[in-house]
């Protein structure tokens, strides 16, 4: 049997046993970065293929300054970037969308969009040459022949 002094001891033990081994409540918690970040950046596609590039470039921005710090707040400036280069974008410039995707491959932390953001500078740079190529004013040419 056990003794009077033994019995405290006993239910002492059994009540932290029982606790260690109880699971605790399931609360609610935060979605995780990389869930919010796929969540923006579907909001910000439905919003450009709209037509909505401002509204698409809020939802970024409001991200960003959310997840400051975070590995998905870095990339989110290559998706800014991408937007502003979009040739449905009559709100945009190309030198703009050309200094976005500069300050992208700048960011220490941003790393998952380099290739695609060369390949985008690249891209957006041509674009721009040819327009600018086609807004220069061409010489009169003449019907004249030199013999």
């Amino acid at each position: 049997m056990i003794g009077r002094s033994t019995l405290p001891r006993v239910v002492t033990g059994a009540v932290l046993l029982l606790a260690a081994c109880a699971k605790a409540p399931d609360t609610a918690k935060p979605p995780a970065p990389a869930e919010v970040y796929a969540n923006a950046l579907d909001a910000a596609q439905k919003r450009a293929e709209g037509g909505d590039y401002s509204g698409a470039d809020r939802i970024l921005a409001d991200f960003a300054l959310k997840a400051k710090g975070t590995s998905e707040a870095a990339e989110v400036a290559f998706w800014r970037a991408l937007y502003m280069v979009d040739p449905s974008n009559k709100n945009a410039s190309m030198p703009e969308g050309i200094r976005a995707i500069d300050i992208y491959l700048a960011t220490p932390g941003a790393r998952w969009y380099k290739a695609q953001a060369l390949v985008l500078k690249r891209t957006a740079q041509s674009v721009q040459a040819l327009r600018l190529a086609q807004a220069a004013p061409r010489p009169a040419s003449r019907d004249t022949v030199f013999v």
